[in-house]
């Protein structure tokens, strides 16, 4: 597929160089070329929306690290193709629409379940309008829920949120990592750190071409894994 009237691209992400780099910061401070505040909200928000209106296929890595030190691994896989379809399948589910209807397939501990598919989807745009506005609330105000870090150039563009105000169960933990790939605008690296857990998604590819096999709902979805709550991550 070309997607209007360019080449499709490839991303296979450098993973050494992004998990090295980001979450290096991400744990010791904000280097030099960082911004905070209204601004660096904004421009998560605008990085936000472009991820849920871009077409794109990402194939990423999930590990879920306990206080332990215990891992548990897994493979999750967007398929967004707006309005028609955004398909996230793994950690034991599948949920999104395709081809313009609901899709749903719940976790269990075997991958096994059967799925729910047929509803007429609701307006994609409205839908991400709302997550938006939820995301905004988050963000932005007199006292925000989450101080916003943009770390400026580089080809992710990435975004620390850190908890401003405490608060049981806030949706992305005490502090939250997310970087966009700046050609595609999908989802490279989240992560996510709570006392429970922390959550990392790291994309290992990355590609705009959305083939027939991605419009299938597959059979193995990997391991169940509880979630959190709030607007879901852009990759998942």
């Amino acid at each position: 597929m070309v997607e209007h009237g360019r080449a499709p691209v490839l991303v296979v992400v450098a993973l050494v160089v992004l998990v090295a780099g980001m979450v290096a910061a991400f744990l010791i401070g904000s280097p030099s070329g960082t911004t905070r505040g209204p601004s660096a909200a904004q421009s998560f928000l605008a990085a936000w929306q472009r991820s849920r209106l871009a077409t794109y296929v990402v194939q990423s890595d999930f590990v879920r690290t306990l206080p332990d030190g215990r891992q548990l691994q897994s493979t999750t896989t967007t398929v967004q193709q707006p309005p028609e379809t955004r398909l996230v399948t793994g950690l034991g589910s599948v949920s999104g629409r395709l081809n313009g209807k609901v899709v749903g397939c719940a976790a269990t501990p075997d991958s096994n379940s059967g799925c729910v598919t047929g509803a007429p989807a609701p307006d994609y745009r409205s839908e991400v309008d709302a997550e938006l506005r939820q995301l905004e609330s988050y963000v932005t105000g007199p006292r925000p829920l989450y101080g916003v870090v943009d770390f400026g150039d580089a080809p992710t563009h990435c975004f620390r949120l850190d908890l401003a105000i405490a608060l049981p169960s806030p949706p992305y933990g005490d502090h939250a990592l997310f970087c966009f790939d700046r050609r595609t605008g999908a989802p490279a690296l989240t992560e996510i750190q709570r006392p429970e857990a922390t959550d990392r998604t790291i994309a290992r590819e990355i590609r705009t071409d959305v083939r027939p096999e991605d419009l299938q709902i597959p059979a193995d979805r990997g391991p169940a894994v509880a979630g959190g709550s709030g607007p879901a991550a852009p990759g998942g």
